[in-house]
């Protein structure tokens, strides 16, 4: 997989986002979720009840919010040296974020941002749907594989949660 095309790696990581949306918020804290086979955990509240996933298409954890947000976390082994350097960064996170546009109805962008989270690429979406709903998401890019985190918050309720869980998303400091 190391030899796939660029746009071959932005679109596998774009169907993840997309399988995690096709699977709010109040901020009591609950322990860290340590997710399987990465160093990155998810700080998820109170409340959210775990729901089942389906590991063979990349689902390693799902929860279902109180006020009817739900969040689910996918994993793709798909490298991304592109995330690391600097003169394709932008055009990798372009790439990225037009594959999930293209599979959510009426996307439309309201935030975006790239970044490093304690050493690891990092793009970081807000979106409204054509129904109204709040799409917030996290994409880490590993050297090797992809995370994503997608919370989808229904329309008219805060996503002010669902900003701080997609946050908490990302491996330990150092």
């Amino acid at each position: 997989m190391s030899g796939w095309p660029t746009a071959r790696r932005g679109r596998a990581i774009a169907v993840l986002v997309a399988a995690a949306l096709a699977g709010a918020v109040p901020a009591a804290r609950a322990e860290p979720v340590k997710l399987p086979s990465t160093r990155a955990v998810l700080d998820v509240p109170a409340g959210w009840t775990p729901q089942a996933g389906d590991a063979n298409r990349g689902l390693i954890a799902a929860y279902r919010g109180e006020r009817g947000a739900v969040l689910a976390v996918t994993r793709a082994p798909v490298p991304n040296p592109d995330a690391y350097q600097a003169a394709s960064r932008e055009a990798y996170a372009d790439l990225i974020e037009r594959g999930i546009a293209a599979r959510v109805k009426g996307y439309r962008r309201v935030g975006r941002k790239l970044g490093e989270p304690n050493g690891t690429a990092a793009l970081d979406l807000e979106a409204r749907r054509a129904d109204g709903a709040t799409l917030v998401i996290r994409v880490l890019l590993f050297q090797t594989y992809a995370l994503s985190l997608a919370i989808e918050v229904p329309a008219g309720a805060d996503a002010r949660g669902a900003r701080e869980i997609a946050a908490s998303f990302a491996p330990p400091k150092p």
